[in-house]
C-alpha cells in the first residue's frame, strides 16, 4: 500500500442515555481531592503549551469554535452565552448536539470563528477552546485572555477517555467523566451484545473521503473513530497507535489496499465525488452495500461524539446483517 502523510486533524444522538443528565447527577455527589480544595473560587488548569486560572463555576461562557470544544463545554455543565459553529456560520451546532445547547445560546462568528468584538460585547466570564487552537494561535490567544480567562481543552485524540478523565479532574468534576464514560462503555456493550460476530473479528476501513477530487482518501490510524470501533471489536485496517497525526494519504488508485474491509466508513460532504471512482466502486464492501457515510462533524470531541459515532457504526452493520 503507498501511504503518504495526511492531514492534520482541523478538517445521533445517544437516543437511550441522557449523558449530561448523568453527569448532573454525579456532579451533586463530587468530592474530588485536589490541589484545588472545594471551596477554592477559581482552578489552575496546565496542559500542553498553556496553563490557565479560570473561575470555579463560572456564569457565562463563550465557545470559539462550536466542535470538539463545545462538546467540552456541554459537558462540564457551563452555562453558555454563544458558542461559534465555523462549520455552518449562523447556526448553531447540529449534529450529535441537536437538542443540547439551550434555546437562548447566541451562534456568532464567521467560518475562522468569533471575532474578539463579538466575545467582547458579550461580557464572558470564561472562554473555551480547542487546545490545539490555542497552540496555533487561531484567534489571537493575548487579546482573548483580556477579555476573559481562556480554557483550552484536549478534543482531538484517539484516547478520549484518558484525555476527558485527566481534564475533568483538575476541574474537580472527576467523577462527571467517570459516569459519562460508564455510559459510553454501556452503549458499546450493548451493540456487541445485539450483534456479536457481526462486529467482532471483522474489519473495518475508516476515511475521510472529501478530498477524493484531488486524487485521494485520508485513511484513519489512529483518531477517536478508530478508537470507538476497536472497542466495538472491529479490527482496523492500518491501525497505527503510534501515528501521531492520525491519518495517512491513499491515493484513489491504490484502494485496492482497503479490499479486505468488511465495512467502510467514509466522511464526506459529497459522497457522489468518491463514489465516481473505479477503484471505490470495486472494493467488496462498496460493491456489496457495506459502506456507509460518517458524519464530517464527527471527527474531534469526547464521549458525546464517540457514542455518536458508536450508535452510527452499529446502527449501520445491524442494517447490514439483517438485510443480509
Amino acid at each position: 500500500m503507498h501511504l503518504k502523510s495526511g492531514l492534520s486533524r482541523r478538517s445521533f444522538m445517544v437516543g437511550s442515555v441522557s449523558l449530561l443528565g448523568l453527569a448532573a447527577c454525579a456532579r451533586a455527589e463530587s468530592s474530588v481531592a485536589q490541589e484545588n480544595s472545594e471551596s477554592a473560587v477559581t482552578v489552575t488548569v496546565r496542559g500542553d503549551g498553556f496553563e490557565s486560572t479560570i473561575p470555579r463555576d463560572p456564569a457565562r461562557v463563550v465557545v470559539m469554535e462550536g466542535r470538539g470544544d463545545l462538546e467540552f463545554a456541554l459537558l462540564a455543565g457551563y452555562p453558555l452565552v454563544a458558542t461559534g459553529n465555523t462549520a455552518a456560520p449562523g447556526t448553531l451546532p447540529g449534529g450529535q448536539y441537536d437538542g443540547r445547547i439551550a434555546a437562548d445560546v447566541q451562534s456568532i462568528g464567521g467560518p475562522d470563528g468569533p471575532s474578539i468584538e463579538e466575545v467582547t460585547a458579550l461580557a464572558p466570564d470564561l472562554i473555551v477552546m480547542r487546545a490545539n487552537g490555542w497552540r496555533l494561535d487561531w484567534y489571537g490567544n493575548e487579546l482573548l485572555s483580556q477579555v476573559a480567562p481562556v480554557l483550552p481543552v484536549e478534543v482531538n485524540e484517539p484516547d478520549f477517555r484518558a484525555q476527558m478523565s485527566s481534564q475533568f479532574d483538575a476541574l474537580g468534576r472527576g467523577s462527571d467523566a467517570a459516569v459519562l464514560l460508564d455510559a459510553y462503555d454501556a452503549i458499546v456493550a450493548d451493540a456487541r451484545s445485539d450483534l456479536g460476530d457481526a462486529l467482532v473479528g471483522r474489519r473495518i476501513a475508516l476515511v475521510t473521503s472529501e478530498p477524493a477530487a484531488k486524487g485521494y482518501v485520508n485513511l484513519w490510524t489512529n483518531q477517536i473513530g478508530t478508537t470507538v470501533a476497536r472497542d466495538l471489536g472491529l479490527e482496523v485496517l492500518y491501525f497505527d497507535p503510534t501515528d501521531e497525526k492520525g491519518n495517512q494519504q491513499l491515493s484513489l488508485e491504490n484502494l485496492s489496499s482497503l479490499a479486505d474491509a468488511d465495512y467502510i466508513f467514509h466522511q464526506t460532504t459529497d459522497p457522489a465525488v468518491v463514489g465516481a471512482a473505479g477503484t471505490w466502486q470495486a472494493l467488496p464492501a462498496v460493491a456489496e452495500g457495506r459502506a456507509a457515510v460518517l458524519d464530517p462533524r464527527l471527527n474531534n470531541g469526547l464521549v458525546i461524539t464517540a457514542s455518536a459515532i458508536a450508535d452510527t457504526i452499529a446502527g449501520s452493520i445491524g442494517s447490514w446483517t439483517r438485510a443480509s
